[in-house]
């Protein structure tokens, strides 16, 4: 006589996202209790899939570039960045090489000379004047340097001598300094000396320019010469002629009025992942409820500057095409009329710090987002000394290291709603391996979910064999709910999770696919709860869900004592 049984077994198995440690159960059965008239039961569950995420991880999932952070309201945001900065201030406000040069004859030596017996001593003093990094000619936008203090330099001069005679040469100047001391050099050139040439150092050396009458841009050079002959042999001409100069010149710091210099500055693509088609993840519709664009400065230019954008456009997937980024606001820097004056440092060796941003109220931001963006770019344009023309205020000063920083900031806020959020997944498993030759009466799927979250699901759940050939799905109507919306309070803040559990009845057919799947095909669709009434909702990272997914199987057997041999041949766990 056949008899009905059924074996209670527990199998966990490795599963995407997590795995717990396989147990197994066994029925004790007394056979002297039982009659013909007695049908022995029990049951098999087999767990098959087990996945506990939080849904921040699967925002990260979407998109590797994103930075998910805790803003400052205690709910989630999405940042992508991009920093930028300007050149080094050597390329940008250089000072290149200085040279000058000059050419004194035998006669204005004699003219102008203090004579004695057999020699002749001469000095005069003279100005250099300084070129510098933008327009000389434009006086209105001339730099006017106080002093700089040198990093590295070197002070190159050289003689040329057609008089014959025995010549000392000392070159002084006195607004070049370094620990007190003026910097000068002397040099003796014999009668058969022509020529000479002499390299020195100068890192460390500060140049005041402040020292002529002009108070800027300019060193005085003192140049004294003595010659020296026999009494019967005085100099009859020639000429002595001299080139010094200061080349490869790097300051540490430097003072004074830098005038209008433009730094420019062009970022990389900020690229955003999460709006981009994706196999495993799409969302239908979505809405940000106030999505920001900041501007970051971090300033170490002691100079006044302004800020504005020459570009700022996005690529909108939606409908193909190329936006502009516009703002209403008086604070954003959308043009050269409208620029954003930056703070700078005060202080030396201080850095100021500013920002600005977009948002809702004051951009078309919130036109943009939900028509999905892949990417913002931008081209900007800075500028030192952006003040009336001819007002040369000297309070300007860098280092070797100033810098006009910049961080851009997208922010999305996750406060708002998504409606029909897709997410594709497959799980391995091979029931097969513990179902194979059963003779199984009855199978169904046990689906049990708990919500952490103000999300309500649907789902359907494929089966597929080796090849990810779909062979049968496991829930009638897709359109049922399988996991109901978590309760939340007045701030949108979830109260206590829900747990919802589903039975699926499987037919004759869909037991035979099962029996021969080898993955499961699992699709869900997600709405935040009153996502089609526009209701908004925030998301913190503590939401997520667990998800249990099992099969319960019955079987006929023909005697009590099949029972054990079942089991030794099919349901042992290794």
């Amino acid at each position: 006589m056949k008899r009905s049984f059924k074996l209670l077994l527990t199998i966990v198995l490795v599963t995407i996202l997590g795995f717990a440690m396989p147990s197994c159960t066994k029925k004790n059965f007394d056979m002297d209790r039982l009659s013909d008239n007695v049908v022995y039961t029990g049951s098999f569950a087999l767990p098959i899939a087990y996945s506990d995420i939080a849904f921040y991880k699967v925002i990260d999932l979407m998109d590797s570039t994103i930075e998910l952070r805790d803003n400052d309201d205690g709910y989630l945001s999405l940042f992508y960045e991009s920093y930028v900065e300007s050149k080094p201030v050597q390329e940008l406000l250089n000072v290149g090489n200085q040279t000058y040069s000059q050419t004194i004859t035998l006669s204005d030596i004699m003219t102008k000379a203090t004579r004695a017996e057999a020699s002749v001593h001469y000095s005069t003093s003279e100005t250099i004047s300084f070129t510098m990094f933008n327009n000389q000619n434009d006086p209105s936008n001339k730099a006017e340097i106080d002093s700089l203090t040198l990093k590295s330099a070197t002070f190159e001069y050289s003689l040329t001598n057609t008089i014959g005679k025995t010549t000392k040469i000392v070159l002084e100047f006195p607004s070049i300094t370094k620990n007190g001391r003026v910097f000068k050099d002397s040099i003796t050139l014999m009668p058969s000396e022509s020529t000479f040439q002499k390299q020195l150092a100068l890192d460390g050396y500060t140049i005041d320019l402040t020292q002529t009458a002009q108070h800027w841009n300019e060193i005085p050079i003192n140049v004294s010469i003595d010659l020296n002959f026999a009494t019967d042999a005085p100099p009859t001409g020639g000429t002595l002629g001299f080139t010094v100069g200061i080349n490869d010149l790097k300051y540490s710091k430097m003072f004074g009025y830098f005038g209008y210099h433009e730094l420019f500055f062009q970022s990389d693509t900020i690229s955003i992942k999460l709006f981009k088609d994706n196999p495993k993840y799409y969302m239908e519709r979505f809405y940000f409820n106030d999505p920001k664009l900041t501007v970051h400065y971090w300033n170490s230019y002691g100079v006044p500057s302004m800020f504005y954008f020459t570009e700022l456009d996005t690529y909108v997937q939606k409908v193909d095409q190329i936006w502009d980024i516009t703002s209403s606001s008086e604070n954003f820097p959308m043009s050269e009329t409208h620029p954003f004056f930056v703070k700078h440092s005060s202080s030396y060796g201080t850095e100021a710090l500013d920002s600005i941003y977009l948002d809702k109220n004051n951009s078309n931001l919130d036109q943009i987002v939900p028509n999905r963006p892949h990417w913002v770019h931008f081209k900007a344009l800075a500028a030192t000394n952006p003040g009336a023309p001819g007002i040369h205020t000297h309070n300007n000063f860098i280092t070797e290291d100033s810098k006009l920083r910049s961080l851009i900031d997208v922010e999305f806020p996750l406060w708002g709603y998504l409606y029909k959020f897709t997410y594709t997944d497959t799980v391995d498993v091979d029931i097969a391996n513990y179902t194979n030759n059963l003779p199984i009466s009855r199978m169904a799927v046990l689906l049990t979910l708990e919500n952490r979250m103000p999300v309500e699901s649907f789902a359907q759940i494929y089966l597929t064999d080796e090849n990810y050939r779909v062979l049968d799905s496991l829930i009638d109507n897709p359109n049922s709910l399988v996991l109901e919306a978590a309760p939340v309070d007045a701030n949108g803040r979830i109260i206590n999770k829900v747990t919802t559990q589903t039975k699926m009845e499987l037919t004759k057919n869909q037991i035979s696919n099962m029996s021969n799947c080898k993955h499961l095909l699992i699709k869900l669709y997600a709405n935040t709860d009153g996502a089609l009434q526009g209701r908004l909702m925030k998301i913190y990272r503590e939401y997520g869900a667990k998800a249990n997914i099992g099969i319960e199987v019955d079987l006929d057997v023909e005697n009590a004592s099949d029972i054990d041999n079942i089991g030794a041949k099919n349901l042992t766990l290794k």
